[in-house]
Formats: structure tokens, C-alpha cells, sequence
């Protein structure tokens, strides 16, 4: 469940970067990563339609797979921006679960922050370390970590 957790976390701080590079009025292409039992890693970026049953099907054949897709969340706070994972856990220890890490686009008044995850939709999932196991897999992307925690705001 920690790998999964990880590779969420990987592909989380990935797309954080990308987001942060983002000129007003771009999208976010949605992602796909996914791992292999050997831990062998692997990417596919969407543009244009994709497929949203691709973490079903998994045709790569992988142990574990995310979803990243830009999207809102309703907090207490309000409404955000947010990215949105997606994750699983294939083969005998299924397990699943749903990711929001909130955000304030580049171009907002205040400029690019990145709030704390939360999770959601848990299949199969101990809410123990979840948090920890998340960042350390955003520390495994160094160039996304530092972007990540140079704009990390814990308030909301």
C-alpha cells in the first residue's frame, strides 16, 4: 500500500511542477503512470480525449497505476482548484483510493500555492501513514519536491 502511496506521490509532484509552469489560460494534460512489480516506471500523457477507464483496464500490465487529471474540490474552505489522483493497487492486495491536492493556479491573486492532500474514496486502505508515504514518494522527484515545497501552503 506504500508503493502505492509513493508512486501517487511521484506523479503528483510531476504534475504540481507542470502546473506551476503553466501560463494563464494552458491546461493540464491528464497523466498516467504507472509502476511494475520490478518497480520499473512508465508515463503517458494525454492530449486531447482519453480514456478514463485506462486505471481499469490497465493494459500495461502494471502493479499499480495512477490517474492524474486537473479538477476541482469542495473543502470547508471553499471551493479549489485541485489536482485529482486517481490510484490502484492491482493483483491479490487491491486496493484504491482517491486524491486531492488543492491548489491556487500561477496566475491567481497571491500567486501559485500548494495546499495539503486529502483522500478519499478508500478501497483496501489503512489511514495510517498515508500523508508519510505520500511525500516521501513526492521526494523521490527532486526538481518537483523543491517546486512543491517552495510553494507548500499548509493553511487550507
Amino acid at each position: 500500500m506504500h508503493e502505492l502511496l509513493r508512486l501517487a506521490g511521484y506523479f503528483a509532484a510531476h504534475q504540481i511542477r507542470n502546473l506551476r509552469n503553466l501560463s494563464d489560460g494552458e491546461i493540464l494534460f491528464p497523466m498516467h503512470g504507472y509502476e511494475d512489480a520490478d518497480g520499473h516506471q512508465g508515463m503517458i500523457c494525454f492530449v486531447g480525449e482519453f480514456d478514463r477507464d485506462v486505471l481499469a483496464t490497465n493494459e500495461q500490465g502494471a502493479q499499480r497505476g495512477v490517474l492524474l487529471v486537473d479538477g476541482y474540490v469542495t473543502l470547508e474552505a471553499g471551493k479549489f482548484d485541485a489536482l485529482i489522483v486517481e490510484a490502484v493497487e492491482y493483483g491479490p492486495d487491491q486496493a484504491s483510493l482517491t486524491i486531492a491536492v488543492p491548489y491556487h493556479p500561477p496566475a491567481s491573486p497571491g500567486g501559485f500555492a500548494v495546499h495539503r492532500p486529502r483522500f478519499f474514496k478508500l478501497s483496501g486502505v489503512d489511514r495510517a501513514g498515508l500523508s508519510e508515504a505520500f511525500f516521501a514518494g513526492v521526494d523521490t522527484h527532486p526538481e518537483a519536491a523543491e517546486v512543491w515545497n517552495a510553494h507548500r501552503d499548509d493553511s487550507v
